[in-house]
């Protein structure tokens, strides 16, 4: 048996688990692995600070992604490090898994409530000899034709006669949920969650008034097993445990916002009646239970694509056990629910003018179109704006490089919460790529032409961005020729993912007069730099709106609105799927698209 201790957490488990990472996941220790622990990224790096035992000699991958410095004083990968005894290790800043900041604003539209949960309050007439009614028709007598389960069934008659007859049924379309003793009506909840590759995002509402209660997010736990979706396919796909892993823990999470929307909003569990989730397909999936393996290898294929409501009972949520959880429908195996919920938030497909939707991520969506026919695609532009495969690369927390500006010689920039710079996220990126080309420090390529700001770092060309003394880790932040071209590479999938849907269009992308910004990242992201790298196309920044989160906007426009999911369907006939890897085009277009 092995014992790890993990700091500065203090958090330590005994186990037969020799893995660093494996043990890490088991003690709900949560350490980046964007590449799913394959020694890939890199970015699981943690420093050997006690041993009494044996640990394996540095591995081929260690030694491409450690410098000789960093394993003279104990750094190790996490993903590629065996222990056995007892190891002490420390995990930096730029290794753990952090709350990112989250739009708080969206563009959700008014609806006309008419949820799919309903509360009748009735008093029942008590059966007697002279009226033998059995108690299920005799509630239909007075509420209308409903289905009932056959659990429920059996629990009906005690209670009836235990709430003597004066009870509130609660009903979801034309099935039976519940019997509560006495008038329960003014107390109905529902729930909207965004369940996102990286983040979730839970909404509790008030199915009486429309109102949202409150508003939690947290990042998601399956990041533990690779950053992106084709990671967490792979893991998925190698046993059904995994599977059930990457369910088990998703759901845990949920069920902990869940529980805290109810402290704050006074709600108890049993009065949520149904959860509306959106997030992409491999999300969806997994949340549900269902194998993801097919959708990652051609032709792509889900498993399911339409709307679909299951009892919370059998999916594990925090609410009344009885209660539904629905999805919006998928579009393809690379475009989700998430998807279809920006477009019904946007309401794309009632306008005459042609808009774009655009959600950037480790798998982009883009849908382009009008009232007469929408386009829409993924593009794979991976996890570069998350601030994998960049070497000092991160997500948008606390200490990320968000603004940068060259004045000069100089580079200037801000950090998130004004702390110490630990590292560059999307945005950050957006601005410096910009920014270096515009000042003629990189030419179209990625390539520094500016060779007094030119240094060598583990064999590779690079730009000092924060020399040590000014950084978190009291290294340097520097971005490499290398970073450059996995951030145009990713840029060009985006770009030639929306040139592609215009040129189906037969429009220029001049002529979209509405480009609508989905998502958290959207909102921080300067337009000006987001044109010049090619990220947005050149037009006039009014035509931008920054939707925020809009999945979770149209997952609550389908809570609140019955007619809402009556939209979705219709929504959805104008709408073709373009596989971009099945266009003749596409290679050609991203090929121009990379480039500045």
């Amino acid at each position: 048996m092995n014992e790890f201790i993990f700091e500065p957490s203090g958090k330590r488990i005994r186990s037969d688990e020799e893995n660093v990472l494996e043990a890490a996941r088991e003690a709900g220790v949560e350490i980046r692995a964007d590449c799913g622990g394959r020694g890939g990224c890199g970015k699981c790096r943690i420093q050997i600070i006690e041993l009494r035992g044996d640990v394996n000699e540095p591995t081929e991958k260690e030694r491409e992604k450690l410098s000789l410095k960093e394993l003279e004083t104990g750094y190790r990968l996490a993903c590629q490090l065996r222990a056995s005894g007892r190891l002490r290790v420390f995990i930096p800043p730029e290794s753990r898994i952090e709350s990112r900041r989250i739009s708080e604003s969206t563009i959700e539209e008014d609806v006309e409530l008419l949820p799919a949960v309903r509360k009748i309050h009735v008093r029942v007439r008590e059966p007697s000899l002279e009226d033998q009614l059995a108690d299920v028709e005799r509630l239909k007598r007075e509420i209308g034709d409903f289905k009932i389960s056959l659990q429920l069934l059996r629990r009906l008659p005690f209670l009836l006669r235990e709430s003597k007859w004066d009870i509130t049924a609660v009903l979801w379309r034309d099935e039976l949920l519940s019997v509560e003793k006495g008038d329960t009506s003014k107390s109905s909840y529902g729930l909207a969650f965004d369940i996102g590759s990286s983040k979730l995002i839970c909404h509790l509402v008030d199915l009486n008034t429309g109102r949202t209660l409150s508003r939690k997010f947290s990042e998601n736990p399956q990041v533990a097993y690779g950053e992106d979706i084709v990671s967490r396919i792979t893991y998925a796909s190698r046993s059904e445990e995994n599977l059930r892993r990457l369910q088990r823990i998703v759901i845990e999470e949920l069920n902990e916002l869940i529980e805290e929307s109810c402290r704050e909003a006074g709600v108890e569990l049993k009065e949520i009646y149904e959860a509306v989730i959106v997030g992409n397909s491999v999300m969806h999936h997994i949340f549900f239970g269902i194998p993801p393996n097919f959708i990652g290898s051609s032709p792509f294929t889900p498993a399911v694509r339409d709307f679909i409501s299951y009892p919370a009972m059998e999916i594990g949520l925090r609410m009344n056990e009885e209660g539904r959880v629905t999805s919006l429908p998928l579009i393809a195996g690379f475009v989700g629910a998430d998807a279809v919920s920006n477009m019904l938030s946007t309401r794309i497909y009632r306008k005459n003018e042609i808009s774009m939707v655009i959600d950037i991520g480790t798998n982009t969506e883009i849908l382009l179109g009008n009232s007469e026919r929408i386009l829409v695609c993924s593009a794979p532009s991976g996890p570069a704006f998350e601030g994998a495969h960049i070497a000092h690369g991160m997500k948008a927390v606390s200490g990320a490089i968000e603004r940068v500006r060259i004045n000069g010689d100089e580079i200037e920039y801000e950090t998130i919460d004004g702390e110490r710079p630990k590292g560059i996220c999307g945005s950050g990126m957006i601005d410096l790529i910009a920014e270096l080309y515009e000042k003629g420090w990189i030419n179209r390529n990625g390539k520094i032409v500016r060779e007094d700001k030119a240094v060598l770092k583990d064999s590779l060309r690079c730009i000092t961005v924060v020399p040590a003394e000014e950084s978190w880790s009291g290294k340097e932040i520097y971005v490499s020729e290398k970073d450059i071209s996995e951030f145009l590479m990713a840029k060009g999938a985006i770009k030639a993912g929306w040139m592609t849907l215009a040129e189906k269009l037969e429009i220029s992308p001049e002529e979209i007069e509405k480009i609508y910004l989905a998502g958290s990242f959207g909102r921080h992201v300067d337009l000006e730099n987001a044109k010049i790298i090619g990220l947005l196309p050149q037009v006039e920044n009014r035509r931008v709106i920054f939707a925020g989160d809009s999945a979770i906007a149209g997952a609550k426009m389908v809570l609140k609105s019955i007619k809402e999911r009556d939209e979705v369907r219709k929504a959805l006939e104008k709408v073709e799927y373009v596989e971009l890897s099945a266009e003749r085009d596409f290679y050609r277009i991203f090929v121009k698209a990379i480039y500045l």
